[in-house]
């Protein structure tokens, strides 16, 4: 009969051999996964890294130490469970992120206001925030300076068109040079080609955007509730997520069960061996 204290030992021993301890065993044991079929080549994704799961799974054969390729395999599909966990919580918060990103609203209110996805007249991030209104007065000033000129030169700039005096001076200082080192090297006529076409196209622009904004404004919460609650996927997620809880708690259970067997066999296997000591000693 095997006594407590033999019981006690083989525990013991058993334990002194369940799992690699060296970097070397610790890379043959992980290397396994490569022959008992738990995992196939497709178990990453593209944007996935194989060093990162490579390092969940030596923690977990490092952490639960099986012995023997089914208590292996169990600690393998752990890692799996684990991964796509964690795949599960990215995936999830991306949906939630994407649901609330500008260019997402901004694109179902321009759908809920019945204008185009492309063009002048679609809807971007930038429309969803209110008209600037002192930026659409500064282009009308412009305007009206350059229409009210008889002849806008160099040396009147200042004195009949302050606005686009201004604006040559900021260009000037941007470029690091004064006034006269910038005129040196301009197109004075075509600067002002430019710069009233700019100021054509944002007034109209904006003046669009003022026209559009009360409707913009109504439909900027209906968007956002409407894409930050996607419950539908939420829901799949969800669901998802329970079945993971599941494999992972079974495949636990699984590797306990593996773990005890093996131990209570090798308790019985030595049975015999100490009995017939005993009997020998007797």
């Amino acid at each position: 009969m095997t006594t407590k204290k033999q019981i006690d030992a083989n525990r013991k021993n058993a334990k002194l051999s369940t799992g690699p301890v060296s970097a070397e065993g610790k890379q043959v044991v992980s290397s396994n996964r490569l022959t008992h079929g738990i995992l196939s080549n497709k178990l990453l994704l593209e944007n996935e890294s194989p060093d990162e799961y490579q390092a969940l799974l030596d923690d977990l054969l490092t952490q639960l130490r099986p012995v023997g390729t089914l208590e292996q395999a169990l600690v393998e599909k752990i890692a799996v469970i684990l991964w796509r966990q964690t795949r599960l919580v990215t995936a999830e918060t991306a949906t939630i992120a994407m649901a609330a990103n500008n260019k997402q609203i901004a694109s179902t209110v321009g759908s809920g206001l019945g204008l185009p996805s492309y063009g002048d007249n679609s809807i971007g991030p930038k429309d969803l925030l209110p008209p600037d209104h002192e930026l659409l007065g500064w282009c009308d000033a412009i305007i009206a300076e350059y229409q009210a000129a008889d002849e806008l030169t160099p040396e009147n700039l200042q004195e009949q068109a302050p606005h686009i005096y201004q604006q040559l001076v900021d260009e000037a200082e941007e470029d690091e040079e004064t006034v006269e080192e910038y005129l040196a090297n301009l197109d004075f006529q075509e600067f002002l080609r430019e710069l009233m076409k700019w100021c054509h196209k944002e007034k109209w622009k904006l003046e669009k955007k003022v026209e559009h904004y009360p409707a913009v404004v109504a439909m900027i919460e209906t968007a956002k509730d409407k894409l930050s609650l996607p419950w539908g996927k939420l829901d799949v997620f969800s669901k998802y997520q329970a079945a993971l809880d599941n494999q992972l708690y079974k495949a636990m259970k699984a590797l306990r069960d593996a773990q005890e067997w093996r131990l209570e066999s090798l308790e019985m296997d030595t049975a015999p061996i100490a009995s017939e000591a005993s009997s020998k000693v007797a």
